[in-house]
């Protein structure tokens, strides 16, 4: 997806969903400088008149500077400001939510998203943040709504894909989530938690063999998610076989 920094962030959290990693569009937007508007976001000139612009703009810009050196609770201190200037305005409203991602502020992440989502419904970063958050506050269905809805935007985005197969995984459909993951390795095979997914979701159907061959896939990619699958629940059905405890063996010793 062009313009789009794609950070990987790992919800730690109780009954999170084993190895696969979480993806989060973690882009700072800013249309003052010339930036062109995501599909479907209105551009900051349309929605604030032309003397409170620079001020508003302003604070924006500085947001992202501190956004991207890692200062996120300066960058949320400075999307308020931009926000108490112009309420309403969904580049803010979005960096706002993605800073208190970052912080662990999760709450009020998803209330700056579902503001986001109001205005921009067409906005497919913010559905998929959003579906992020409600996978981590144990909600599935809702999340697998928003990654459904994200991917009506853009049906072949891998990553989207990935953390629909996720979802799919926390409601026990595993035979969509291996479609899902299967698919996603098809359009990213460098994707190691595309074939992951794939090896969980194999793994709950009691396909020992495809299991393996998905976990061998992605540990050839990512070997450190080896740690992750030797005492991944959702690999259960793996425990003692032969072949899955060489595979961990071999990783362990590369």
């Amino acid at each position: 997806m062009k313009g789009l920094l794609k950070a990987i962030v790992v919800l730690a959290a109780a009954g999170a969903v084993g190895a696969v990693l979480w993806r989060l569009f973690a882009r700072a937007r800013g249309n003052a400088g010339g930036e062109e508007a995501p599909a479907g976001e209105v551009g900051i000139d349309e929605i604030i008149g032309e003397g409170r612009l620079r001020t508003a703009a302003s604070y924006l810009d500085e947001g992202n500077v501190y956004f991207n050196v890692g200062q996120y609770a300066l960058a949320v201190e400075r999307y308020t400001r931009a926000l108490a200037e112009t309420p309403g305005l969904p580049s803010a409203l979005y960096n706002r939510a993605t800073a208190h991602t970052h912080l662990g502020e999760y709450d009020e992440a998803l209330a700056d998203y579902d503001a986001t989502i109001e205005l921009t419904p067409a906005d497919l970063d913010a559905l998929n943040n959003r579906g992020l958050l409600r996978l981590y506050r144990s909600e599935p269905q809702e999340a697998l709504a928003d990654f459904e809805r994200a991917l009506e935007l853009s049906p072949e985005d891998a990553t989207v894909i990935v953390n629909r197969g996720v979802a799919q995984l926390e409601t026990a459909a595993n035979k969509a989530a291996l479609d899902s993951f299967v698919k996603a390795a098809r359009l990213a095979p460098e994707d190691a938690s595309a074939h992951y997914g794939a090896a969980q979701a194999a793994a709950g159907l009691g396909k020992r063999k495809a299991a393996l061959r998905h976990l061998q896939d992605a540990l050839e990619l990512e070997p450190s998610m080896a740690a992750e699958a030797a005492g991944d629940t959702k690999l259960a059905s793996l425990d003692g076989d032969d072949e899955f405890m060489k595979l961990l063996r071999q990783t362990g010793e590369e």
